[in-house]
């Protein structure tokens, strides 16, 4: 099953290095800028939708920039 891993700016660099450790150092995922868990349901959901072109662009292999 395709699946797209979503992180938050602060955590790149870890997102990074876990994949490299995992054997996928190119692995794409998608980003959004930190924090998430102050946010009210509302402003979530903003960054949610505004992170939907990237999980896109994974889930069908299609190029981004982002990561």
């Amino acid at each position: 099953m395709p699946a797209a891993v979503i992180c938050t700016e602060e955590f790149i660099p870890t997102a990074r290095a876990q994949a490299a450790i995992s054997g996928s150092p190119d692995y794409r995922f998608a980003v959004v800028p930190h924090p998430v868990g102050s946010l009210t349901p509302a402003d979530l959901r903003k960054r949610a939708e505004a992170a939907i072109p990237q999980v896109i662009a994974i889930l069908t292999g299609r190029s981004d920039d982002r990561t």
